[in-house]
């Protein structure tokens, strides 16, 4: 376990998000294969029209265009958008199915992924981004939040939030990428 640590403190930021889509894989089998369409049915409104295939097509290509532009730029601004989308897509997760799980008293499919991989690994992206420079502390507790907006925002409005995230981030991007 402590040689696994090691490599992974060795990981640089643009690897190490590579994590994040694998673990969203993992999560989608999960969920598709333990019944989550079924589970969420009989505890929430319906409010996303898309298919669960549309929805992680979507999200793994976003996701994966996140990490390519901080492979390219390896800017402050870059990582801070990666981390947004991956916190917000995964971190807030956690919180959904867990808390939906207790207060339903109905296991909710997609916990036990959400809770090893996803939990780790983003406290691990957001580790690797302040050790390596790309954010601040203060920075990171604040993509936190706007990841959990954002997030609690897609639950609440439905898959139109997919779109306004991103594209709000992409045009943060652009607009500080543009003053440096």
């Amino acid at each position: 376990m402590t040689r696994l640590l090691r490599a992974l403190q060795r990981l640089p930021l643009a690897t190490a998000l590579l994590l994040a889509p694998v673990a969203y894989c993992v999560h989608q089998i999960e969920e598709s294969s333990g019944g989550f369409r079924l589970w969420r049915a009989r505890h929430f409104a319906a409010n996303n029209p898309l298919h669960p295939e549309q929805v992680f097509a979507l999200l793994t290509g976003l996701g994966l265009l996140c990490i390519l532009a901080f492979t390219i730029r390896r800017s402050r601004p870059t990582a801070a958008f990666a981390l947004l989308f991956y916190l917000t897509m995964q971190l807030h997760n956690v919180l959904y199915h867990v808390g939906a799980g207790l207060v339903f008293a109905d296991y909710s499919p997609g916990t036990i992924s959400a809770v090893v991989l996803y939990l780790p690994i983003n406290v691990f992206l957001l580790h690797q981004a302040i050790r390596e420079g790309y954010i601040t502390s203060r920075l990171g507790t604040g993509i936190v939040l706007v990841a959990g907006v954002l997030y609690w925002s897609f639950e609440l409005i439905g898959p139109v939030m997919i779109g306004v995230g991103f594209l709000s981030g992409a045009l943060a991007v652009l607009v500080a990428e543009r003053r440096r």
